[in-house]
């Protein structure tokens, strides 16, 4: 796409053989915004239109807390936001895990928070 190479980074919360074709057009800039970031202008991304999520606050849930770990929790926020954090960026959910530990999810999918089908 690039004549330079084009040498970003791009991650999703999921190993490589579980991405599709479907993740990579819902979570990656679309040509055009790329196209107009390569020629430094103003793009919106990620674009906001609002966002319905799977879970409400005090649903019970499992979050990935390591490579094959998973602990229960409760959702306790949505649309979290830490001090630092860059304009614009936020986690869909803030989690109370029943550990007693405060823990954030990064996207809302299956492979980084379900539901607790035990709960």
């Amino acid at each position: 796409m690039f004549k330079s190479g084009g040498q970003g980074i791009f991650g999703l919360p999921m190993e490589a053989k579980d991405v599709t074709q479907k993740e990579i057009q819902d979570n990656f800039p679309t040509q055009d915004v790329l196209e107009k970031w390569h020629r430094g202008e103003e793009a919106d991304w990620p674009p906001m239109e609002p966002i319905s999520l799977r879970f409400d606050v005090g649903a019970s849930v499992l979050c990935r807390t390591g490579p094959t770990e998973w602990a229960p929790g409760k959702v306790v926020d949505l649309w979290y936001r830490e001090q630092g954090w860059p304009p614009g960026s936020f986690a869909p959910y803030k989690i109370l895990l029943n550990d007693g530990r405060n823990i954030y999810a990064p996207a809302d999918m299956d492979q980084v928070i379900r539901l607790n089908p035990n709960a």
